[in-house]
């Protein structure tokens, strides 16, 4: 637990910087799970999004930043967590989401209250099913525009892997609620997208519950 705090304290740092100072930064977030699991097989103590408007925005802008490059110095130096094999993964948007709704200035970036509620759920595929996965999308794009028109969601984002090689291939949905009140309503609209979506063969492969830090910018 105390390097879980270490990381979240960089993690912060680099929240700051990157709010104030990179404006091709559309999102940046990081949750812990409502409910600890403290068993040896919980998958992760942390559930992060970042989205940026171009992918210099990331590599370059971003990855420069002094309060990122302290916190890849940390980690070298400490071991604090191991990076990924294969590189930090990437994926491309896929739907019809929206990571903010027009609420006064649409450039000012929104930061994430104590009390917002983030649902992340991912679904995979049949390996080389395209129709399956076509449906998904499609389905997901109905999910974001009924999830868009109420009130207590105030993001909805869907987004697949960089490369679409893989036989089989994760789609994943990331909500931001008001609070953890709103997921009731919201839950059940969900658990009937899962009962359609499940008659395909799609496998849900992750489901997270959490709350956190960062920041959200409308985009039109």
């Amino acid at each position: 637990m105390l390097l879980l705090m270490q990381f979240l304290s960089l993690i912060r740092d680099i929240t700051l910087e990157t709010q104030s100072n990179e404006p091709k930064c559309l999102a940046y977030c990081w949750t812990t799970p409502v409910d600890e699991d403290p068993s040896p097989d919980c998958p992760a103590l942390l559930q992060g999004l970042e989205v940026y408007a171009t992918e210099d925005a990331l590599t370059i802008t971003h990855r420069s930043g002094t309060a990122y490059k302290h916190m890849r110095e940390v980690v070298a130096a400490t071991s604090l967590l191991p990076y990924p094999k294969g590189g930090v993964p990437t994926y491309v948007p896929a739907g019809s989401g929206f990571l903010g709704k027009a609420r006064g200035k649409p450039e000012v970036p929104e930061t994430v209250s104590a009390e917002d509620y983030f649902v992340v759920a991912q679904y995979t595929t049949p390996a080389g099913d395209t129709v399956a996965r076509g449906t998904l999308l499609n389905e997901e794009q109905l999910l974001a525009r009924e999830m868009e028109a109420v009130e207590d969601v105030l993001a909805a984002w869907c987004f697949v892997p960089g490369s679409l090689e893989d036989d089989e291939v994760p789609i994943t949905i990331f909500i931001r609620l008001a609070g953890r009140y709103s997921f009731r309503g919201v839950g059940e609209r969900m658990r009937k997208f899962e009962a359609d979506v499940l008659k395909l063969g799609v496998r849900q492969t992750r489901f997270w519950e959490g709350q956190g830090f960062g920041f959200f910018r409308q985009v039109n």
